[in-house]
């Protein structure tokens, strides 16, 4: 080699098959780093260096190598120990079997992820063979790769870059110097709109900050807010053509809550002689017609009573002579 190189282990273990106790151990990762490439510049060796202490690492199947974007620059390289009966015959089965691509790679691939989760910020390696010359027999030397996101392709609605136009730019300004909101002079003569449309934005009034009170110049007019008319408690009532107007529903209000107590008291009255004279006759609230009875004498007297019911309080004498009455029309079978 050209260029010195150094090998460097990284992680020796193991890959943990999903959904299955079953270990592929006597793994090595190692990689060669040469003079101008330290391990600070090699991201997959950093990452991998990073796993040390883990027992095993994830292995979460097979992967076409055209279907995923890789990164080989590394030089990171998988040695399976002798020993490692099961992980030899797994990778030669997957890797042996493959077919080769016109690089010298396998079409088939393990993938790995370096983490207990799936994320962007996972990192996840594929392990493929490639194809080394040797004098005696061709053979496969594992090589591990750093899979890469997949470059988007452009979309129509993507912003297509511009380059500024040639006229604005002259020998003593840059790109960089147009984008910092400089002044440009054009060259030439300026038209007669241009230099109308110059001298008006220069001659344009000065807006001047306002703050609240007086001005933080200390001087000029300042604007402030009129006062709300304080409310009027007492005030007299209004007036049309015809007079003062009253409040007309408010009185008849005050006129409808004094009559409904009065009927209210009026109807409590005739439920308790109701009620008093049907247990004089033997109808008893435990009577099986008492409900019936009862409803019958209340709205018999209660029509009969319903000029005075409102106005005023019913005299105990009528309502009394009423309600027996009733009750001889209900309770006693005529002969």
């Amino acid at each position: 080699m050209s260029e010195a190189s150094s090998s460097r282990l990284l992680y020796r273990g193991s890959l943990s098959v999903p959904d299955s106790y079953i270990l592929l151990d006597g793994l090595t990762f190692s990689t060669n780093l040469l003079a101008k490439k330290d391990l600070l510049h090699n991201p997959l060796a950093l990452a991998l260096e990073s796993m040390r202490g883990r027992p095993s690492l994830r292995l979460k199947g097979t992967e076409s190598l055209k279907n995923i974007c890789i990164d080989p620059s590394d030089d990171v390289c998988m040695d399976i120990h002798p020993s490692a009966t099961l992980s030899r015959v797994y990778f030669e089965n997957i890797l042996c079997l493959s077919h080769l691509s016109p690089d010298g790679r396998t079409e088939i691939g393990v993938r790995v992820a370096l983490g207990d989760t799936d994320g962007p910020a996972t990192t996840e390696i594929l392990i493929f063979g490639k194809t080394h010359s040797s004098l005696t027999t061709p053979s496969l030397t594992i090589h591990v790769a750093r899979i890469t996101p997949a470059t988007r392709a452009p979309r129509p609605d993507d912003p297509t870059p511009r380059k500024p136009p040639q006229h604005l730019l002259t020998r003593t300004q840059s790109i960089g110097e147009l984008a910092a909101n400089t002044r440009i002079k054009v060259k030439g003569d300026e038209s007669e709109v241009v230099r109308r449309a110059r001298e008006v934005m220069l001659h344009l009034p000065n807006s001047k900050p306002r703050g609240r009170g007086k001005d933080r110049e200390g001087g000029g007019a300042v604007f402030k807010v009129p006062v709300l008319p304080a409310k009027k408690t007492n005030h007299a009532p209004d007036a049309d053509v015809f007079g003062p107007v009253s409040d007309a529903k408010g009185k008849a209000r005050a006129v409808d809550e004094v009559i409904s107590d009065i009927e209210q008291e009026n109807k409590s009255i005739i439920k308790k002689f109701t009620v008093r004279h049907l247990g004089a006759v033997g109808v008893s609230k435990a009577h099986p017609e008492f409900k019936e009875l009862f409803g019958f004498v209340y709205r018999g007297t209660a029509f009969a009573l319903r000029t005075t019911i409102r106005k005023s309080p019913v005299s105990a004498r009528a309502l009394e002579t009423l309600v027996e009455a009733h009750i001889k029309l209900y309770v006693t079978s005529p002969t």
